[in-house]
């Protein structure tokens, strides 16, 4: 186990060298065995080393569901060291930018499982004539000496929830056509009623609710209070089910209006002609 958490910047370093399409200006070394840095530097170097190592039990479920510990296996907690070493023309900019694309590589394309990273601040190397950025990545690592050699490298959550490039792109979750809504969701306007038993108000688009009130009567108006009649002002509409008179269309919404008396002895006068009415239509 040992000699495989010794190997891991080696190893880091050599398959950071093969993502060529990525890392084109970019030199990946180890810091033990030390290389030699031009001076001054004139390309991006990335020097990796290992900086500790927590090893803890590992725990696997019983037949019984209980959670206990594995005889064999361990949980290591090995703290890679990064140190990206930048030209002074390159700004200091330049530091952040590799490291970030440096674990957004392994969290996306590699098996690593990376629990948490971070860096200090930048500082200057006279020697090399470099911006040099400390930082570090956390890997968490289950070993298994008694059934390999190798290393397993178990994600507990999908990599794609770590990796910058995901999180960066705004559109992977929610559309555009959905953010158009956003910050305008709800269209509110208003009608004249004419008495026309049939009218449709036209949006430009289906709507997925509409509710109608009168701006002045109430939503429930008794024209006589000697009749036991009600008529209604308001309704709603959605796409599985409406009140009378108020029903979705592919491009808006349709009213409808009769004289006769409904359910709960009441009349729909969605389009009456004294009243002046509110809609509000969601998007």
């Amino acid at each position: 186990m040992i000699d495989s958490i010794s190997a891991m910047p080696r190893e880091i370093a050599e398959w950071l060298s093969s993502q060529t399409e990525v890392f084109s200006d970019v030199t990946f070394l180890t810091e033990f065995p030390a290389f030699p840095k031009a001076t001054p530097l004139k390309q991006t170097i990335a020097a990796i080393g290992l900086d500790h190592v927590r090893i803890s039990d590992f725990f696997t479920e019983n037949s019984q569901g209980e959670l206990v510990p594995d005889e064999y296996c361990r949980l290591a907690k090995v703290r890679i060291r990064v140190s990206v070493y930048v030209p002074y023309s390159a700004g200091g900019t330049a530091c952040h930018e590799a490291f970030t694309k440096i674990v957004d590589c392994l969290n996306f394309k590699s098996d690593f499982n990376i629990s948490e990273s971070g860096c200090e601040s930048i500082e200057a190397d006279r020697d090399t004539d470099a911006f040099v950025l400390k930082s570090w990545i956390d890997i968490e690592a289950q070993f298994c000496p008694a059934e390999s050699c190798d290393v397993q490298y178990a994600a507990f959550m999908p990599k794609t929830l770590f990796c910058r490039s995901h999180m960066d792109d705004a559109d992977i979750h929610v559309t555009p056509q959905e953010k158009q809504y956003w910050g305008n969701q709800f269209e509110v306007g208003y009608y004249s009623g004419t008495d026309q038993s049939s009218r449709t108000i036209q949006l430009g688009y289906q709507p997925k609710l509409v509710l109608v009130f009168p701006s002045v009567y109430p939503p429930l108006y008794n024209p006589s209070n000697n009749s036991s009649t009600i008529h209604c002002l308001c309704g709603m509409a959605g796409r599985l089910l409406s009140s009378s008179g108020i029903e979705l269309t592919s491009n808006g919404f349709r009213l409808t209006q009769t004289s006769e008396t409904g359910v709960g002895n009441t009349i729909t006068k969605l389009n009456w002609g004294n009243a002046d009415y509110v809609y509000i239509a969601m998007k």
